[in-house]
């Protein structure tokens, strides 16, 4: 998928000595869109397990998103800082200025994973996942007006069919959805919040691509505790009910969709601009949708098949496009070396 990126926004940050300045605008340089592909892959992959996870997690009528996100959060702060202690690039880590794409990144995607994990537990699945990616939509759409990165035909039609695939997928078309309870009236609402807060995140990403993926992915889990920690003070989730199995299932939830998935995450959004990123994102629906009917029996109806087709079929145009582009230019500098 070709989207360019246009934007000359100021950087807020002030370089150190001897230090090259870093920019607040979104660089175009030293992508690896292949590496970019994997990660986000990968990392959507374990973000759909994130609602199996918190259920596991959840003691039975009890909604402690908030508090596991923040777990999350913290065990990626801690495993980051070790990795950069562990390779010896604290200094690094010292000497990068910050500035308020890193902050506000953090913060928003720990308020948009406790909204969203919480809406887990009170709705199905497949809903809350949809819900939350409306995030990568409004990236693009305000990546558009803000940075100006043009958005081609394909990459229309590539959020298109994402989109409507994911409604299917949800019921959201041609389902018949009973009318909700109060709790899952909730659960919906915390879902889409969630996905405003998750394209405000991604958005962010498109900045200080000059930041390392490892001192950015400290700050990004730093910030995300602090944007959890303050709807933990707000809700105060009750833990008295957390047994056993449920911390084992807390703890690997911690790893695999903390520090695992969203430090790939944040790799993924160096290497990808935000229209790529919005449509390979949309696996996690898929990924959600197949655990929900196998942990919990949520049935997967014909409509909803054909929508997780979709997605995939969407996931597959830019990367297809891009290999076709590949293959013209190298058979294209074959033909000017043989003449």
């Amino acid at each position: 998928m070709a989207v360019s990126t246009d934007t000359s926004a100021p950087s807020t940050a002030t370089p150190a000595r001897g230090q090259p300045r870093p920019s607040d605008a979104p660089a175009a340089h030293g992508r690896n869109r292949s590496l970019g592909i994997v990660a986000i892959i990968v990392s959507t992959t374990a973000m759909g397990a994130a609602g199996v996870f918190g259920r596991m997690a959840s003691p039975p009528g009890a909604v402690i998103g908030e508090a596991l996100t923040l777990g999350r959060m913290l065990a990626g702060a801690l495993g980051m800082l070790v990795i950069l202690a562990a390779t010896r690039r604290l200094g690094v880590l010292r000497r990068t200025r910050l500035s308020w794409s890193v902050v506000l990144g953090g913060i928003f995607l720990g308020l948009s994973l406790a909204t969203y994990l919480s809406a887990t537990v009170l709705t199905s699945l497949s809903l809350a996942v949809v819900l939350h990616l409306l995030g990568p939509v409004i990236a693009t759409v305000l990546a558009r007006v803000l940075l100006k990165e043009h958005v081609t035909e394909l990459a229309v039609a590539t959020l298109t069919t994402s989109v409507v695939g994911m409604m299917l997928a949800a019921g959201l078309i041609g389902g018949t959805r009973p009318p909700g309870s109060d709790e899952q009236i909730l659960g919906i609402v915390l879902a889409a919040a969630s996905g405003v807060l998750y394209g405000a995140a991604l958005l962010c990403y498109r900045y200080r691509a000059d930041m390392p993926a490892d001192v950015r992915n400290f700050w990004n889990f730093l910030f995300g505790s602090v944007g959890a920690a303050a709807m933990v003070a707000v809700t105060r989730p009750d833990l008295s009910g957390m047994t056993a199995t449920n911390w084992a299932w807390a703890v690997t939830f911690f790893l695999v969709c903390g520090l695992f998935a969203l430090g790939l995450l944040v790799v993924a959004g160096k290497h990808l601009r935000s229209a790529e990123l919005s449509a390979l994102s949309y696996w996690e629906v898929v990924v959600a949708l197949l655990l929900g009917a196998a942990v919990f029996g949520e049935s997967i109806s014909l409509l909803a098949a054909i929508g997780a087709g979709l997605v995939v079929l969407a996931a597959l145009m830019p990367l297809a496009a891009g290999w076709h582009r590949r293959r013209q230019a190298t058979d294209a500098r074959a033909a000017a070396e043989v003449r």
